[in-house]
């Protein structure tokens, strides 16, 4: 019952990321038109220039896309019932140095434009996940290397 349980999560884990990616995609290639369509009229867009917030979108969009393609690759090797290898252990390095470009770009933001309560959450969510995934990246490396001196006593 728990494999079957698992294996329904690991699926759907897949099947979103994969939505994900597609829904990502979809609104990097349109951000130029969405853009303009989501903040006619908004008093915070009338005041920071457009072409600002359209870089700071495409300079975060890009390591988010980035961050569910490694998803999508640890979805798989839950998949496959092989968590602990080298490919998960870089994957949790990519989401790790993505998500840490991601803080790093809004909290320059934070900085240099005033900060509104989501940039800040952003900000914040961002962090969570670099340091979060800094951990697992070490845990499976740790994981990885437990499991090659079991298999060379055995």
């Amino acid at each position: 019952m728990g494999r079957l349980r698992t294996d329904f999560l690991s699926s759907v884990l897949y099947w979103v990321v994969i939505i994900g990616l597609v829904l990502l995609t979809l609104t990097l290639v349109t951000l130029p038109w969405t853009l303009e369509i989501i903040f006619r009229g908004s008093t915070f867009y009338s005041l920071v220039p457009h072409y600002k917030i359209l870089i700071l979108l495409y300079v975060t969009g890009i390591p988010m896309w980035i961050i569910l393609w490694m998803t999508k690759i640890l979805a798989r090797n839950i998949i496959k019932r092989d968590p602990f290898s080298i490919s998960s252990c870089l994957s949790l390095k990519g989401i790790s140095i993505c998500a840490l470009i991601i803080f790093i770009c809004y909290l320059f933001t934070c900085l240099f434009v005033r900060a509104t309560f989501g940039i800040i959450v952003i900000t914040i969510g961002a962090f969570g996940v670099a340091l979060i995934a800094a951990i697992l990246y070490r845990l499976v490396g740790v994981a990885i290397e437990i499991k090659e001196e079991n298999e060379l006593t055995i």
